[in-house]
């Protein structure tokens, strides 16, 4: 049944779409920061509908997580038309995509019904993980999305070095992309906390060594390392690039790949089942 909820969604997907094929036809940041905008007011309106609806912040399940993740990721892009004035056009080439990709990910594959919390779930420290868990999420995948596209720019421009002006945007992209890196990282050592604090309430320790545990770990452990290279051993632009792009992939499969795991393995899956293939 299409509902309010529904529709604002719906809009939403299609205000971003139309933003990116704006931007790629025309460039205008004006317009397409507004369009950006209205896609944000839409996408908070729904979640905001079904928070009201449940009675919590809609966290649990796939679906909920792709609506959370995917709205703070368009919101840092939105953030970039100031903080990055210069690079809110590449923002939007290449990461509303990925918004939208995410949205359409939770809709498509996944019960889009509201579901009932355990007792366990029903906790600000709950809300709290979660929270800081898209807030690493955005700017990572932001990340991820400039690393892209830096290699990409770089393949199209061997010949970078005749020119200067090509040669400092891409270290500035480049910096930029680490400046993101290093707000996930600490919003994913926040989420660390907090989530293991709530796990010494629950069950009398600070680590259970499950599934989600510990891929985060893993994702924690793989940025550090970044960060580390690049502080210490200058690795910069093409190197650090490249090795984002992998570390991404333990980033991807933290947030989205638990549910694709044997049943029962973790208790951090909310998702009652998958959209069985029609």
């Amino acid at each position: 049944m299409i509902t309010f909820e529904n529709i604002l969604i719906i809009t939403a997907i299609i205000l971003y779409a139309i933003s990116f094929l704006y931007e790629i036809k025309k460039q205008n940041y004006k317009y397409n920061f507004y369009i950006l905008i209205t896609g944000l007011s839409m996408h908070l309106l729904s979640a905001l509908i079904r928070w009201a609806h449940i009675g919590h912040p809609p966290v649990f399940g796939t679906y909920e997580a792709a609506l959370q993740g995917s709205w703070f990721l368009a919101l840092y892009v939105a953030f970039s038309r100031y903080s990055a004035h210069k690079y809110f056009s590449l923002m939007i080439k290449t990461a509303l995509p990925m918004t939208i990709i995410i949205l359409l990910y939770g809709m498509v594959f996944f019960d889009t019904g509201r579901k009932p919390l355990t007792l366990s779930e029903q906790s600000i420290w709950v809300d709290l993980h979660a929270l800081f868990a898209w807030l690493a999420y955005a700017p990572f995948t932001l990340a991820f999305c400039l690393s892209g596209a830096y290699l990409w720019r770089q393949r199209k421009n061997n010949k970078i070095t005749e020119n200067e002006e090509p040669l400092v945007a891409h270290e500035i992209i480049d910096e930029l992309s680490f400046k993101y890196i290093n707000l996930g990282f600490i919003s994913h050592t926040v989420m660390f906390m907090l989530g293991s604090y709530y796990s010494s309430i629950l069950f009398g320790s600070w680590w259970q060594w499950d599934p989600a545990e510990s891929t985060s770990l893993i994702t924690w452990l793989s940025v550090a390392l970044y960060i580390h290279l690049r502080l210490f051993y200058n690795w910069r632009e093409k190197k650090a690039a490249k090795l984002y792009m992998v570390i991404f992939f333990t980033i991807i499969f933290s947030y989205w790949g638990l549910v694709h795991l044997p049943e029962g393995i973790t208790y951090h899956v909310f998702d009652l089942e998958i959209k069985p293939a029609h």
